[in-house]
């Protein structure tokens, strides 16, 4: 493959992993907006499904065992798991899991979470559990646009997407590899970065030491298009890298070209 052609990849696949991190704001934004739409105290699932719930402890409770519950369905079982104290807002939680029995018909459901030996009261916590008779109508009435529209799940899209990015990127990086490998052969480097400097403008290019570039070394300079600009002189000298001072007029961008004199 030639350098040309190494280029156009590397920047066909900068777009496409651009683009796809995106897509990955647009389906994190998807699942937020979902769940600010869905009450803290809605849950909704199929018959057989398991959910994993949470919700707070109004009074200070220190076992797992000190908490019960009522529901007006028996097809509807929560199991208490731990009391953990809360990461965002403070004060403590119950966790747990909640069972729909796999018989358990269309509808919603209340169940109400309270202390052992108390009347059902303002310390006690409702949910509401709306049961679906199938997938289908589940993802007809989700709140995701994503699920909703397109029958496929956030996370699933998000780690599709994620998966995608690394890919890209990795290749990204490859190809700028052999990109610089390819150069260095010919004693060329692309410019990776330009800083705006009092005198002028710094660029860094990755030719160094290491490639036989002194301080004070003259060097050519080639825009994207192949087009000489003029000669500059360098200045910091690591091994691998370099930097100079150019005229802000050449309007120097990450990609240009610095070059041994021919």
């Amino acid at each position: 493959m030639s350098l040309d052609q190494i280029k156009v990849w590397r920047n066909w696949a900068g777009r496409i992993g651009a683009f796809l991190c995106i897509l990955l704001l647009l389906v994190i934004f998807d699942a937020l907006v979902a769940r600010f739409r869905e009450p803290l105290n809605q849950f909704s699932g199929l018959p057989g499904d398991r959910l994993p719930v949470n919700g707070p402890l109004a009074e200070k409770t220190n076992q797992i065992g000190d908490l019960t519950y009522q529901a007006n369905s028996s097809g509807i079982q929560l199991e208490f798991k731990a009391i953990q104290s809360g990461f965002w807002l403070g004060g403590s939680q119950w966790i747990g899991s909640l069972r729909i029995s796999p018989v358990t018909p269309p509808g919603e459901y209340q169940l109400i979470i309270q202390p052992k030996g108390k009347p059902v009261e303002k310390s006690s916590f409702l949910f509401r559990i709306q049961v679906y008779k199938d997938l289908r109508e589940w993802q007809r009435n989700s709140k995701s646009f994503l699920v909703r529209t397109f029958r496929i799940y956030t996370w699933q899209a998000g780690l599709f997407l994620l998966i995608s990015i690394l890919f890209f990127f990795g290749l990204v990086y490859y190809l700028s590899q052999q990109t610089e490998r390819l150069l260095a052969e010919q004693g060329k480097a692309e410019v990776y970065r330009v800083r705006k400097g009092e005198t002028g403008f710094e660029i860094f290019f990755g030719l160094g030491s290491k490639q036989g570039i002194r301080k004070g070394s003259n060097l050519v300079l080639i825009n994207q298009q192949g087009e000489t600009l003029g000669s500059i002189i360098a200045g910091e000298v690591h091994e691998n890298h370099s930097t100079a001072l150019i005229d802000p007029s050449w309007a120097v961008r990450p990609g240009f070209i610095i070059s041994r004199p021919l």
